[in-house]
């Protein structure tokens, strides 16, 4: 769900081995959504590349996400709890500062 426009989630269907990384499902996932690996910060005449996050569903309440730390992991590794027991996925690719 992207929380700052308010937009319903998006269901993909990417016919993909379980035995493949979850880098390489979050390949396929940009590649197909267009949205951007990474977010650009110009910060004192430096451009800055900030990747985006990915989460996992890692439980069956509506906000129990955990970030994905090892993006070799097997796609087959992670904890099926979508609506229809599929593998559920946030991208998330915001930009926070702190001052």
């Amino acid at each position: 769900m992207n929380y700052d426009n308010q937009e319903p989630p998006q269901t993909i269907i990417i016919d993909i081995d379980e035995n493949s990384s979850i880098g390489e499902l979050l390949s396929k996932i940009h590649e197909i959504t267009k949205i951007p690996t990474y977010s650009e910060l110009n910060w004192d005449g430096n451009i800055e590349k900030i990747s985006c996050r990915y989460y996992f569903k890692s439980g069956t309440e509506y906000e129990e996400y955990q970030m994905i730390r090892d993006l070799d992991q097997k796609i087959c590794d992670f904890p099926k709890n979508g609506v229809n027991g599929e593998l559920s996925l946030f991208i998330d690719g915001s930009v926070g500062l702190v001052n």
